[in-house]
């Protein structure tokens, strides 16, 4: 391995590194964060358990307070009380029993319209059984003989006598029974109440806030006997001492495994009316399957990551080794006597350091070449101060000759204009210092070069300028069309023997400005001068002037700037500006 390394590149062997940093990192980072994730989902869902089994216990405390209170309301009755005034020893008749019997139907109706899951309800007393018509009773099974009259012998009264099936009616449903005696005056009296509740109507307040189908309740009473589902497998683990070891320590979710299976267990409390506990079985794989997601989600991201860390470390090794690879092509440049070179970095490291070393051998040799580049940067200069001074000294020259010889031939009023023409043309061309012009002062430049050019050379052309209404105060570069047409006339008429004509047209298209100067002169190389426009080299006839007002209009304009040639000779040769219509202030 160690051969290996030494036998590689700089550069694969700093992709090494990267590489096993990186993938460290990201299986490092995606365990802890599955980890994290997984411990967090866990405690919540807990809470969320036990906030629902908290609910469920107050909705379930707050039925049977409701099933208590419809029964007191009951034995509150004239009905009820008559039942208890009733002497044991009178020898009622069939006729009188009927008739209190008939008398309690009344309270017993309104006992169940308080309370729907009341399904019946029995009263005994020395007179006899009094219970509703509705309801048809067992006549083979009397009420002492049932366990419910036992319990209510042995213990202290009110309970609840757990979830069973009806020992009293003919229902045949699994109910919950409520055995209490009367409040009144009269409790001397032996006088017993026993009222069945709906086991289903009981459950489904125990499972009103549970969420979902995959858990289980279970109720158990004060003695550890289950109110309701006495046949749930989930009854047995809540008698085992490790159970109650967890629910003695007061915990009020943990987890607990029985058949094999892990569960994770809320309970409460329902304080009333016996003590009741509500446990809620959870299966651990079905609660918590969201972390298997998360462990497998973040399996799947973090290979996914490796070949992702594989292309990036490749070209974060690449950055790193540019500089050097850009020092080594340069070194090779300067071995092939190109001393123009030279290293730059951002950085301050080792291999500016020698960056810097190499550029100040180079520096001995450039002292040789710097009299030649102040020349070239003289002469660049004079080029921008030629296309700043935009007017081509021939023609100044051409129009003082013309001044003078009008002078003499004494024409008095071409002077006069010819210099009032002169004086505006340079006006304008200064505009004050500013680079941007309108519309009308840029027109209005360029008909007085045409006409100073016509003085100069009559006969020689004709022009007509039409610019769109709307658009006279649209600013834009000065000199644009001074140049164009100087073109049109030195280069397509001066050496011919016939009137040339110039047409120089602005107008809008779209959110551009189009400028627009047509001649019907010999023309030009199309293709030689497009080739000139971006060239800095020496320009053919003409590519001069035309290279000017080009990169003045890109240096402004930027990329939406465009020149457009048309030449076809001695029938239209034509250059288009198309710009942005901006609102530039002057």
């Amino acid at each position: 391995m160690r051969t290996l390394l030494h036998n590689s590149t700089f550069k694969t062997r700093l992709w090494i590194g990267i590489v096993a940093i990186v993938i460290l990192a990201t299986w490092i980072t995606g365990l802890s964060s599955q980890y994290l994730a997984s411990r967090l989902l866990e405690r919540k869902t807990a809470e969320l358990s036990q906030m629902m089994i908290g609910k469920s216990a107050q909705a379930l405390e707050e039925k049977l307070r409701k099933v208590r209170l419809s029964v007191l309301t009951f034995m509150m009755s004239p009905p009820f009380e008559d039942i208890l005034r009733a002497s044991p020893g009178t020898d009622d008749s069939y006729y009188s029993h009927f008739a209190l019997n008939n008398a309690l139907q009344v309270p017993l109706v309104q006992m169940q319209l308080i309370e729907p899951s009341i399904e019946s309800a029995l009263v005994s007393a020395p007179i006899g059984e009094f219970y509703s018509v509705t309801g048809a009773k067992r006549t083979h099974t009397a009420f002492e003989d049932t366990p419910l009259y036992r319990t209510m012998q042995e213990k202290t009264l009110p309970l609840w006598y757990p979830a069973h099936s009806d020992q009293i009616f003919e229902s045949g449903s699994n109910v919950l029974s409520l055995l209490i005696e009367p409040i009144s005056a009269y409790r001397g009296t032996d006088v017993k109440v026993v009222v069945n509740v709906s086991e289903s109507a009981i459950k489904e307040y125990a499972e009103t806030n549970v969420v979902g189908d995959s858990g289980s309740i279970v109720v158990i009473g004060a003695a550890g006997n289950p109110v309701m589902d006495g046949d749930s497998p989930f009854v047995a683990p809540t008698r085992e001492a490790a159970f109650q070891s967890e629910v003695d320590a007061g915990r009020n979710h943990f987890e607990y495994t029985f058949d094999g299976k892990d569960y994770l267990v809320n309970w409460a409390k329902v304080t009333f009316p016996d003590n009741w506990m509500i446990f809620y079985f959870q299966p651990r794989d079905v609660l918590l399957k969201d972390i298997r997601y998360i462990r497998w989600a973040t399996l799947v991201i973090v290979c996914a990551l490796i070949p992702l860390a594989l292309i990036l470390s490749k070209w974060i090794t690449g950055l790193l080794i540019r500089p050097l690879y850009r020092l080594q092509r340069l070194m090779a440049r300067a071995g092939d006597s190109d001393l123009s070179v030279r290293f730059s970095s951002d950085y301050r490291d080792e291999v500016a350091q020698v960056g810097e070393r190499f550029n100040t051998m180079l520096e001995k040799i450039e002292v040789l070449i710097q009299d030649v580049t102040d020349a070239e940067k003289q002469k660049r200069m004079s080029e921008v101060k030629a296309l700043q001074a935009q007017i081509d000294p021939h023609f100044l020259y051409n129009t003082l000759n013309t001044i003078l010889w009008k002078s003499e031939s004494r024409k008095q009023e071409d002077v006069k204009e010819m210099i009032v023409s002169l004086s505006q043309l340079f006006r304008l061309g200064l505009n004050n210092g500013h680079d941007l012009t309108t519309v009308a002062k840029e027109v209005d430049h360029a008909s007085r070069y045409l006409s100073l050019q016509q003085q100069c050379y009559e006969d020689l052309f004709t022009y007509e300028i039409t610019v769109e209404e709307g658009l006279e105060e649209q600013p834009l570069l000065k000199i644009l069309l001074q140049p164009l047409v100087e073109n049109s006339i030195l280069h397509g008429f001066q050496s011919e023997d016939y009137t040339g004509r110039i047409m120089i047209r602005v107008y809008r298209e779209g959110t551009f400005i189009v400028c627009r100067v047509e001649d019907n002169g010999k023309g030009f190389d199309k293709e030689t001068v497009e080739a000139g426009l971006v060239s800095a080299g020496r320009q053919e006839k003409g590519g001069y002037a035309l290279r000017n007002v080009y990169t003045r209009l890109r240096l402004h304009y930027g990329e939406k700037a465009v020149m457009e040639l048309e030449s076809e000779p001695y029938r239209l040769t034509a250059v288009t500006l198309r710009f942005p219509g901006g609102n530039d202030d002057r």
